[in-house]
């Protein structure tokens, strides 16, 4: 959420296995990130190249919720283990 709106963003992720990324505009406060209506898992990561070495993993049918950010410059980082998903991301 960035000054109380909310943007929606969906990032579509053709391969499994590899990274895809969405930059967090300066000012955003809370971020929803999950697959679309799937059984599989992602990996999230906050930096380049590693979303398949030093990241977290979200269980299917999960989201991941990221509040009181601070800073600006931040880029998420994520892949799935299936490929033809959807991203969706709620900031």
């Amino acid at each position: 959420m960035i000054g109380g709106k909310v943007t929606l963003a969906n990032v579509s992720m053709t391969t499994a296995n590899t990274e895809y990324s969405y930059a967090i505009l300066a000012g955003t406060s809370k971020i929803l990130i999950k697959l679309r209506g799937t059984g599989a898992t992602f990996q999230l990561s906050y930096i380049l190249g590693e979303s398949n070495t030093t990241f977290i993993t979200i269980p299917a049918n999960s989201s991941k919720e990221i509040i009181d950010i601070k800073g600006t410059g931040i880029t998420l980082y994520f892949q799935s283990s299936l490929a033809s998903q959807t991203m969706e991301i709620e900031v």
